[in-house]
């Protein structure tokens, strides 16, 4: 299994996600900023056009659409079907900066489907 935010959990991701099935209208580029990690924190992004991961690395993206900030494991918790991102910003676990209406509203019903939430349990088992 590939650590999370590992080398090899990108290469996964990319490759996994690529091959997501295509959501009119799911384009969202995401800056992620995670506290905690045995590295410290740790900056990464990820960029989706229609539903398809086009670009996943860390580092620091210029302009993202939303950014957020969270402790790692809160972070293992919401991209592996843990708990709700809705629940995890109501709490306060979660920080959206940005465009987060998109990512939280217009974008839900992209995050409940079948191609999204397979591509995070895939990624998990790997």
């Amino acid at each position: 299994m590939a650590d999370f935010l590992s080398d090899e959990w990108f290469e996964a991701l990319k490759n996994l996600g690529g091959k997501s099935p295509v959501f009119e209208g799911a384009s969202l580029s995401c800056q992620y900023e995670i506290s905690g990690t045995a590295e410290g924190k740790v900056r990464l992004y990820m960029t989706w056009e229609e539903g398809v991961l086009l670009d996943a690395s860390k580092g620091k993206l210029d302009n993202p659409d939303c950014l957020f900030s969270m402790k790692f494991e809160h972070a293992k918790e919401l991209f592996f079907g843990g708990g709700t991102v809705e629940e995890a910003f109501m709490r306060g676990d979660l920080k959206i900066e940005g465009d987060y209406k998109k990512f939280l509203l217009d974008l839900y019903d992209w995050r409940q489907s079948i191609g999204y939430r397979q591509l995070w349990e895939e990624l998990e088992s790997i």
